[in-house]
């Protein structure tokens, strides 16, 4: 059920499986301890736990590496020497699940496996701005933003979507500059973003070749076969 939807209460798990609300909930308390199931921060919700994404990210990332993202990221890393990365949205989050390293080192909170709050931050808004209004207004109430920050981040959204593609400075990493892409199906629908990262002083003189070679990236990747 939890590879279906993002997440789900005890009773709507019951409703769908047909087993009861009893077994339901001695069931998921298995599952949490063993971490199978993680309760979601929405009270009285759970989602996939560290051991399922862990395993769903394993899978992800040898189909990835098949169809060839883990190498157009490297090609990526190599163009502008900087950290290149495919991030999708779980949950209310931005889960980083393949990252390739240039040859100058940047120091960031997303590496394989990672994961940060899906609300403010080049790779989030970029996800955000091509996902349904209600899974942005689940993000922002999950993560406690208020209403002056939920009005920023709807005026920061509409800007991403029509440019097409997120830029911040610092809002994740002090001092990192990310410029994130999305990843799109031939339905247009979202699969992911590409993100260049880097330390804002390196990216001054090269910002416009930044964001175009990310963005050539991404329309690469969209055109894999996996995604077609």
């Amino acid at each position: 059920m939890f590879a279906e939807r993002e997440s789900a209460t005890a009773e709507e798990i019951s409703a769908v499986t047909g087993i009861p609300s009893s077994a339901v909930y001695r069931h998921l308390t298995t599952f949490v301890e063993i971490g199978l199931v993680h309760q979601a921060r929405t009270r009285g919700r759970y989602c996939a736990g560290s051991l399922t994404v862990q395993m769903a990210e394993n899978y992800r990332r040898e189909a990835l590496s098949q169809g060839g993202v883990k190498r157009r990221l490297r090609r990526l890393a190599a163009d502008t020497d900087e950290l290149a990365a495919f991030l999708i949205a779980r949950d209310n989050d931005v889960l980083c699940v393949e990252a390739a390293e240039g040859t100058r080192v940047v120091r960031c909170s997303f590496s394989p496996g990672l994961s940060k709050p899906l609300t403010f931050g080049a790779s989030a808004q970029a996800l955000l701005a091509h996902l349904p209004e209600d899974r942005v207004a689940r993000a922002a109430a999950a993560h406690g933003l208020t209403p002056s920050q939920v009005h920023k981040l709807e005026i920061d959204l509409r800007r991403v979507r029509g440019q097409g593609f997120a830029v911040s400075v610092g809002q994740v990493d002090p001092g990192v500059w990310g410029v994130s892409v999305p990843v799109l199906d031939r339905k247009q629908n979202l699969v992911g973003v590409v993100s260049t990262m880097a330390p804002d002083f390196r990216v001054r003189p090269r910002h416009e070749s930044l964001v175009t070679l990310t963005h050539a990236a991404a329309q690469d990747i969209s055109r894999l076969e996996e995604y077609a």
